[in-house]
Parts: C-alpha cells; structure tokens; sequence
C-alpha cells in the first residue's frame, strides 16, 4: 500500500514517523510546517510486516510544467520500522516511488541523510547515487563523562575554563524576550559570516520552532548580558544545536564552547544518546566543521541522495540556464545553480 500525507494529516503523519525503528525532528510534521520552498508530503509504504517513510518537499520548476524534490534543511531521508528490510520490499517500494515521480513529473530528486541513521543508504540502493559530502561530528553520551571530555581539544577545555573564571553562566532560556534576544544575535552573526539568505529566518520561524518542536534554548551570559545562545532539539535520543550564535564583540572569547558542553552535561542527566553537532556549511570542510570537530573524535559520513529521473528534461533545462558552458560543479540539480 502507498499512500501521501500531507500537512493537514499532522497527526498521522507523526504516528507514522513515531512507529519507525529511528527518526528524527527533522521528519517530523512541525518542521516541514516551517519550510516554504515547496509543498511537503510524506510518502508511505506498507506491506505485512515492512513499513517506509519518506518525507519529501515538492517543488515546482519555473516555467515548466515539472517538478523536482528535495528534502528540508538539515538531515532526513527514508525511513523504516525494521533496520534492514528484504530487497524484494524495497523494490516494491521503489516501485511505487518512481509512479509517484511518473504523475507529478518529477525531473530529479535530492536529499540530504541522516549521518546517524546506517540504513538510509540501502533503503535506496539501486535508485540514482549515493554522493558521500562530507562528515559530521556527534558526541556518544554513554560513554563516560572522562572520556567524553578527554575528546575535547586543549583549546576548548582551555577556553571553558577561562570563561567560567570570568563567571559567564548559562541558563536555559523561558521567555519570548530570552527568544528575541537569540534573534538578534543570531542575526548579528549570520551578517557577519555574509550568510545566504535561506539563513536569515523571520522571527515566526523561532516562535514556531520553540512551541511546536522538541527544542529549548540555552543562553550565556556576561555580567547579566546574553553574549551567546544555541536553540537544540532533542527527539528520540539524538540532542542537537540546531541554530548558534556568538556576539559580535564577544568572538574570542568563544563562550558556544561553554554553552554546547552545559547542553551535554543537561542531555547526561537525561540519558540522551547523542549529541550531534552537525558538519560545516553545506556539508564542506570549513572553520565550522573544524569548530565542532574539537570537541569529539567520533565523525559520520554525510552523505545526500540524487536521482534524475526524467534525463531528457534534465539535460534540457541544464541547457537553457547555462546556454554558454555547462559549469562544472557538484551542486545538484544543475539547472537550480544561479
């Protein structure tokens, strides 16, 4: 059986994601309720004993009469109740997948994995490519609180150090005020960085992130004075930062380094598994990614999923964007490259 939930099945949806073997915030419905690049759906296979989910953002083409999918910001990708389904499933399964492509005129398809989750990759073999990006870092909770900071680099344990003698605390955030705060600093640094604009979210998309999703916020602060933040989830197991943020005038002193390690000690006492911290911008291997590689050995790969399936159109529409030179680059799809 096939079926496609949309946004107003809300609740149906979770049910679906929540009876998976692993998931995370990102596949739930309150996070595509906050993506507005497309229309999001989720795509449901079941059979006797095997169930796949897949939750996707449909795209329209402009000018065209097609489509294309990708998934939302941060890591999704498929999902199963059993950790290894029988190929014979998974053929079914794509089977109704690429009818689903057929009707809505689907030229290609990408989406981003989620490093954590080890068979997302066989869950999609054999339809279009598996591009390993790049890694992301993740801490192992259960393991010892020495050995989990003996991980750390000398220049974080250095820099904590430093900040709690300058009595910088942190504490979890309970106000719309707290949440504004964060705005505005989040904001500062994403100016800074010279961020692209899909970073530059309104202030609704915090709001909505804050009431609907499995979040909190923790904040640092200098003689009363907010200078750093991180809004995290936590579902299923897995805390993650998933927006962070220094001041400005407060960069070298690093004081994130003191808010993600208050965040690990708080998932500890929760008896969380993970805390991910995700990779560099855009799965790349840049200052970000060396930020939060110092503070865990333990690497996943990143990978993202890519399929054309109409290749006809696919190679037109590279053709009519880049009449002069097809560029030569990794971005997927081509004819979305600006």
């Amino acid at each position: 059986m096939f079926n496609i939930l949309s946004l107003d099945q809300k609740d149906q949806w979770n049910e679906i994601i929540r009876s998976m073997a692993q998931y995370d915030f990102y596949h739930l419905a309150e996070y595509h309720q906050l993506e507005y690049s497309g229309q999001s759906l989720l795509l449901y296979f079941s059979s006797k004993e095997t169930k796949i989910a897949l939750p996707i953002v449909l795209r329209s083409i402009y000018g065209t009469e097609y489509k294309d999918i990708t998934s939302v910001y941060g890591y999704a990708g498929p999902l199963s109740n059993r950790e290894n389904p029988d190929e014979q499933t998974i053929k079914k399964f794509h089977t109704e997948l690429l009818k689903f492509f057929d009707l809505h005129k689907i030229v290609s398809v990408f989406a981003r994995l989620h490093p954590l989750f080890m068979n997302q990759e066989f869950l999609l073999s054999g339809l279009g490519e598996i591009v390993d990006t790049n890694q992301t870092v993740a801490i192992d909770l259960s393991l010892t609180e020495q050995e989990q900071k003996r991980q750390y680099s000398r220049s974080v344990k250095n820099q904590i150090n430093r900040l709690m003698r300058k009595n910088v605390i942190v504490k979890k955030a309970e106000t719309k005020e707290d949440v504004d705060i964060f705005i505005y600093i989040y904001r500062e640094n994403m100016k800074r960085v010279n961020a692209s604009e899909m970073y530059f979210f309104p202030d609704d998309y915090f709001y909505q992130f804050m009431e609907n999703l499995p979040s909190s916020l923790f904040l640092a602060y200098y003689e009363e004075k907010a200078i750093s933040g991180s809004l995290l989830t936590t579902c299923n197991n897995i805390v993650q930062p998933h927006l962070s943020a220094t001041l400005n005038e407060y960069l070298r002193w690093s004081p994130l380094k003191l808010v993600w390690d208050t965040i690990r000690i708080d998932a500890i006492k929760k008896k969380e598994k993970w805390m991910h911290l995700g990779g560099g911008v855009g799965g790349t291997n840049d200052s970000l990614f060396q930020f939060k590689a110092q503070f865990s050995h333990l690497w996943f790969l990143f990978k993202t999923w890519r399929y054309i399936h109409n290749k006809e159109i696919y190679t037109q529409l590279i053709s009519e964007k880049h009449p002069d030179r097809i560029p030569n680059s990794s971005f997927f799809p081509l004819y979305r490259l600006d």
